[in-house]
């Protein structure tokens, strides 16, 4: 009997393992047989392989969805205007965009060209070395946004192409493919079943959720079918729209990739580890990858400020060297959906988030943590402990946002703030932007004097001639306008 059953269930195995063969072997055809309907609907491999170089010059409208001066919609909407460059053969990419809106003063742009690689600032004339460029990483974004680009990808890399099946897109049929790119997580493609053509595309993307892509109004450049229109959407929310005004294919792209003569370099953009900096006597600002919070130690505990992505990594980064005193506060700058990302931590740590009253619910809206505890400030707020003393101040509105909380050391002269002031490189100071000239003044209003400026996206701690800088800079240019 124990026989009979031990010849049932291997054969009920190998049936089953036949069967996920089989499924995925059929999922590889029909991705073979789509991919290969959807290279003659745009040009045919011949004109695809020979696709080198792209330029696209686009007008773009951002909607600041959880990214505006107020918590909910209606959105802030900025407009943008710039342009990108790829070439494959060379492993060259550029981008620049320009803002149009009054609200933000921005022109900014990189150059992807090996050891000739620049972060460039236009409004300030200053161009930083990138001590590490990676074509891949940078010309991503600009390759999912592109149909064409994609398709020669589905060419270059059709062995990690999978079909996953069919899906209504607007009343009609579509095939689904998912694509696996050099970098970043999977991307599911949505062709039109009858024209072949890319209309939708979505992948899953961290902290953000669901990111979507929509695409439109087709005409051919040399054969090749390009998009003119072009939507993004964060959780099923349109965060952007997008007109490819003009596209060019295969053009001479050295103009590209040339500094303009009057840049000033200035120091090198730096790889961006996670690392602790001690900034005074129990004064940590701790991050990597652009995002920094500050941890002030009390008598018996410890203040943390800001709330961007990796608080838990910063955490324990500085529970090395202050291994016994609990977090106590986590102060939430503001509530855009990168600062608010702490609150979670925070809650974990059994930390009171401090925040804007204006700001509470849209922190509680976005931790799953039942024992969240938010104490608001509506001017300021001062912590006492031993001869330290720290105080929380909402120094808005300002450009950015109509609440920011800055924390505040006035024995130290240390203020830290979030996306109003921030340095790329040392010494690599810009013209003030509207919401630094708010920053300043508020600091004014509120007579605070600062030595070091901390920045919730900046490795670098600035100091308070840099604020000033900033601000001369941006007064010369209106005078010289």
């Amino acid at each position: 009997m124990r026989e009979k059953i031990f010849i049932i269930l291997g054969s009920f195995l190998l049936s089953t393992i036949v069967s996920a063969q089989n499924l995925t072997q059929q999922s590889v055809d029909k991705a073979r047989e789509v991919i290969d309907q959807v290279i003659e609907a745009y040009g045919g491999s011949e004109r695809l392989t020979k696709l080198n170089s792209v330029v696209v010059k686009f007008e773009t409208s951002n909607l600041a969805v959880n990214q505006s001066r107020k918590p909910g919609p209606p959105w802030d909407e900025n407009r943008v205007v710039g342009s990108s460059m790829i070439d494959f053969e060379k492993q060259q990419f550029t981008t620049n965009a320009k803002s149009m809106s009054e609200r933000q003063e921005f022109s900014n742009g990189t150059i992807i060209n090996g050891d000739k690689s620049y972060q460039v600032d236009y409004r300030a004339n200053t161009a930083s070395p990138i001590a590490e460029p990676n074509f891949i990483n940078s010309a991503g974004p600009f390759i999912r946004v592109t149909p064409a680009l994609l398709v020669k990808q589905l060419m270059q890399r059709g062995y990690t192409v999978h079909y996953l099946g069919q899906a209504d897109v607007d009343g009609r049929a579509h095939d689904v493919l998912s694509l696996v790119m050099e970098v970043g997580p999977a991307i599911s493609l949505y062709f039109d079943q009858k024209t072949h053509m890319l209309n939708k595309s979505e992948r899953v993307v961290g902290t953000f959720g669901l990111i979507g892509y929509r695409f439109g109004d087709y005409k051919k450049v040399d054969g090749i079918p390009f998009n003119q229109h072009f939507k993004l959407f964060i959780n099923e929310e349109n965060n952007m729209k997008r007109q490819n005004i003009h596209t060019q294919i295969n053009p001479t792209t050295t103009e590209y990739t040339q500094l303009k003569q009057n840049l000033v370099q200035v120091s090198a953009t730096q790889p961006d580890p996670l690392r602790r900096q001690k900034v005074s006597d129990g004064v940590y600002l701790i991050g990597g990858s652009g995002t920094y919070a500050m941890f002030i130690e009390m008598d018996d505990h410890v203040i943390a400020v800001g709330g961007t992505a990796g608080i838990t990594e910063r955490i324990a980064l500085l529970k090395e060297v202050v291994p016994n005193k609990p977090i106590k506060y986590g102060v939430l700058t503001h509530h855009h959906s990168d600062h608010i990302l702490g609150g979670q931590a925070y809650a974990e740590e059994g930390a009171v988030v401090i925040a804007a009253s204006a700001h509470e619910k849209v922190i509680r809206d976005s931790t799953e943590n039942k024992k969240l505890k938010i104490e608001t400030v509506n001017k300021n707020r001062t912590f006492k402990s031993g001869d330290r003393e720290v105080r929380v101040i909402d120094i808005g509105p300002t450009e950015h946002t109509e609440h920011l909380l800055v924390v505040y050391l006035p024995e130290e002269a240390i203020i830290f703030e979030a996306d109003h002031f921030g340095l790329r490189s040392a010494g690599n100071v810009s013209p003030a932007s509207p919401a630094t000239r708010a920053f300043a003044q508020s600091l004014q209003r509120n007579k605070i004097k600062v030595k070091l400026i901390l920045s919730a996206h900046s490795a670098i701690v600035a100091s308070g001639d840099d604020l000033q800088s900033a601000l001369d800079k941006a007064k010369n240019m209106a005078s010289k306008d």
